[in-house]
């Protein structure tokens, strides 16, 4: 088996990004997120040493651009086992104090092992797609990663500008009765190096593809635009390695 050798162009999509403007909510109204998914960063090809999987690694961000913070409230049922997730939705009254609007089940929380904290199941989606005509992004599938789970904590500031972004963080445990989400103007930073940051290409043949990442694949979470759930980078593999027939 000859040796893999694969070279990584990326050429950035348009998403939204920082460039969003969150329209401020009316007093009374309930406050919605807004998530955008920023291009994938931080590409890099490793081994896996226990099954020799090529792996295609990066870091993903997701933002929270609207004029509501995005949290979700753990509910335990020891019966069954289970750990509900209810999305809470927030509303201010004109002298600007914050008061719980509603609340709705929008999935479950699960014990992540690989990181020893409880998760949102399938709170993204990573594929490799192929480049449709004229350079957009194609429907074909080339690689995929199954249902990404995350932990919601505010990691980094992206926009404090918009109305009701707090000045620090807001969201950071990851334990099983914590309430976990993304506050207004932050984001939340997967690592490269975490479980579950790729994808195999084993068996990938040459050539260019677009790595899309996609927040709320299922469209769970309510918030003002689904559009902008997604972002994504090209990417030119080469490689002299073929895979086994």
């Amino acid at each position: 088996m000859k040796a893999l050798v694969i070279v990584i162009s990326l050429t950035l999509a348009l998403v939204a990004g920082v460039v969003s403007v969150a329209q401020a909510g009316t007093a009374g109204t309930p406050h919605y997120p807004d998530l955008v998914t920023q291009s994938p960063t931080g590409l890099k090809i490793t081994t896996d040493k226990s099954t020799g999987q090529k792996l295609l690694k990066f870091s993903n961000t997701i933002a929270n651009l609207g004029n509501g913070r995005f949290e979700l409230r753990p509910v335990n049922d020891p019966g069954n086992g289970t750990t509900v997730a209810y999305q809470r939705l927030w509303t201010h009254d004109g002298v600007g104090d914050w008061s719980l609007y509603s609340e709705i089940p929008v999935g479950t929380f699960e014990f992540h092992s690989a990181h020893n904290h409880w998760h949102f199941g399938g709170f993204a989606r990573y594929e490799l797609r192929n480049v449709a005509p004229g350079g957009g992004i194609g429907r074909r599938v080339v690689a995929s990663s199954d249902k990404v789970s995350f932990c919601m904590v505010d990691t980094l500031a992206v926009n404090l500008a918009l109305e009701h972004a707090p000045g620090a963080r807001v969201y950071q445990s990851c334990s099983q009765n914590a309430i976990q989400g993304i506050s207004i103007g932050w984001s939340d930073i997967y690592g490269a190096s975490l479980p579950g940051q790729s994808i195999d290409i084993t068996h990938v043949q040459s050539g260019t593809y677009w790595l899309v990442a996609t927040a709320d694949p299922n469209n769970v979470i309510v918030e003002t635009n689904d559009a902008n759930n997604a972002g994504a980078v090209l990417v030119t593999i080469r490689s002299s390695w073929k895979p086994k027939q």
